[in-house]
This record gives structure tokens, C-alpha cells and sequence, in this order.
């Protein structure tokens, strides 16, 4: 048994669903889930892809690369600087929003 077919097995019963359920949200069938985990199917780029993100995994992760599973966020400050992401948080404030929504209101009249 590969790593990747452990690892769908894996995840799928620690998410507590059945082989349909998981099927049916990647839009493939029982069959096709049965053998990924079986190791008798080996899985396009597409599929491991929506398996990964089905499981919140990265698909380094799902394929044996890594063995941590959690996704890492990128830090935006790296890329764009302190005072682009002191201004995206700003704008991302719901209490911003509503005088946001009155400047463009101002604008267009």
C-alpha cells in the first residue's frame, strides 16, 4: 500500500465520512475512492488536488513528500511589507467597511 492510499484512508475516517461521501464531493465514484485507498487506482494531478483540499492537506502531504499536514500561511509582510499589510488588515476591518461603502456612494453622486 502506497503512501498516498494510506494516507486518503487516513483522512477520510479521521473526517468520518464513507468512501460514497467522499466520492460524491469530488465528483467521483465509491469505486474510484475504493481503489485510490486499495492502491489499485493512481490518481491524475486533478484528483490528488481535490483530495487535498477536500482534507485541508497540502497535496505534499497527501502524496508522502511531507509529514505535516497542516497547510503553512503565507505571511504576506514578507512580500508586500508592514505598511501594505497594516493597510489590507485595515481594510479587511468590518467596522471600516460601512464608510468604505459611504466614500464610493459620495463619489458616484
Amino acid at each position: 500500500m502506497s503512501v498516498f492510499s494510506e494516507r486518503v484512508k487516513k483522512l477520510r475516517k479521521a473526517k468520518k465520512q464513507s468512501q460514497i461521501e467522499v466520492g460524491k464531493a469530488l465528483g467521483k465514484s465509491r469505486e474510484s475512492i475504493s481503489k485510490y485507498e486499495l492502491g489499485e487506482r493512481e490518481p491524475d494531478t486533478n484528483v490528488i488536488a481535490l483530495l487535498a483540499k477536500h482534507f485541508n492537506v497540502s497535496s505534499d502531504y497527501m502524496l508522502g513528500i511531507t509529514d505535516d499536514s497542516e497547510i503553512e500561511a503565507v505571511d504576506n509582510s514578507k512580500f508586500f511589507g508592514r505598511k501594505l499589510s497594516a493597510f489590507e488588515s485595515y481594510l479587511k476591518n468590518d467596522n471600516f467597511i460601512p464608510y468604505l461603502q459611504l466614500a464610493v456612494i459620495m463619489k458616484d453622486s
